[in-house]
């Protein structure tokens, strides 16, 4: 299914409210309105520095002499302008930002939206706008066959990954994070979502890890969080898998109240309630068992061109849940000096119940 550019230029252009353009600078947003099947890299980035949706004619593209030929080539947009400091290359100016407002004096804009804050000079009435964040987290059919594309693979790479950890004793975490790599590398997806964590023992008490070459031990709890890009968009899933089949009791019952607070936060993410309300879910069920002190982070996010956007499902987020929103469900219980447990699925809000779009298995222990 192909993208359709043309409706999201569109929709921005409806929602003016009499300005004359919508500016994007952010790189999610560059890439939503140009190019969405290229992944972001590392670090993220895109190749556009600025698009300009006009209330009148068509988008215009900005981007540099260093990503010229590659933006010709990906972009949905016709008009591109260039930027660039060598005088032997034929350009519009010297830098992005000059080519910006060459181009909207060339145009007769002086009122409009932009996602950051920019500063154009005299004449010129900016306002910051988070329009095209929020038109973002309504996932359409054409973005939700690539995510699930995206999320086909991650699963493959978690099953592949319970195989590994549970006969892994003595392997590193490094090189499980290798092994992980490698076996989706072959599978053709474009690139990680970010860094694959591989927590183990008492490092899974770390929310967020940086690999280790500890070596893995009979009954360490290990967390493996990982996702990757397919045509532009990604996945982001973790489980939580014990060296040997089985941990402790004491971690093989966090296991099963972790596993309850995903399934009750997920019960909750309703059209018309709150982040608040997604998180409460499984953060109340956590704190009645006792480890309320020991869930760190919010219950998720939105995830689509980029592994973090918006909504935030957080214990302070007012975001309303609406249809077609794809989040995160992820809660946790981290014990410093012994390990942890995180779960996390992604999850697709729909008219009826929530559909979860991960398929690994987490009913494991």
């Amino acid at each position: 299914m192909e993208i359709n550019y043309n409706q999201r230029w569109a929709q921005i252009k409806d929602n003016l409210r009499g300005k004359d353009a919508f500016v994007c600078s952010l790189a999610g947003n560059t890439r939503y309105l140009a190019n969405s099947e290229s992944p972001p890299g590392c670090p993220p980035s895109s190749t556009m520095n600025f698009v300009i949706i006009p209330s009148k004619g068509e988008p215009i593209g900005i981007t540099s002499s260093l990503e010229e030929h590659r933006c010709r080539k990906e972009s949905s947009i016709d008009d591109i302008r260039l930027w660039t400091h060598y005088p032997e290359i034929k350009s519009h100016g010297k830098t992005a930002k000059e080519v910006l407002k060459n181009t909207i004096k060339e145009k007769n804009i002086d009122n409009i939206y932009s996602d950051t804050k920019l500063s154009l000079g005299r004449g010129i009435k900016t306002k910051q706008s988070n329009f095209v964040n929020e038109m973002r987290a309504i996932k359409s059919p054409d973005e939700l066959e690539r995510i699930n594309k995206a999320i086909k693979q991650s699963d493959k790479g978690q099953e592949f990954a319970r195989n590994l950890v549970e006969s892994g004793e003595g392997l590193t975490e490094r090189e499980v994070r290798v092994e992980i790599d490698y076996f989706m590398g072959r599978n053709s997806v474009q690139e990680n979502s970010f860094s694959t964590i591989i927590a183990s023992g008492p490092n899974a008490a770390h929310s967020h890890h940086s690999n280790t070459n500890r070596t893995l031990e009979k009954g360490d709890p290990v967390i493996c969080d990982f996702g990757v890009f397919w045509e532009g968009y990604c996945s982001d899933i973790t489980r939580t898998y014990f060296v040997g089949g089985e941990g402790s009791d004491e971690m093989e019952k966090v296991y099963q109240i972790v596993l309850e607070a995903n399934k009750k936060s997920i019960e909750a993410l309703k059209i018309g309630k709150t982040g608040h309300d997604v998180d409460k879910a499984g953060r109340k069920f956590i704190s009645e068992k006792g480890y309320g002190r020991n869930f760190v982070h919010g219950t998720g996010h939105g995830f689509g061109l980029e592994i973090h956007e918006f909504p935030s499902i957080t214990y302070k987020s007012k975001v309303i849940v609406k249809n077609s929103m794809a989040v995160t469900i992820e809660p946790g219980i981290y014990l410093p000096g012994k390990g942890g447990v995180r779960i996390e699925d992604d999850v697709l809000v729909t008219q009826t119940k929530p559909k979860i779009l991960t398929k690994a298995k987490k009913e494991l222990y």
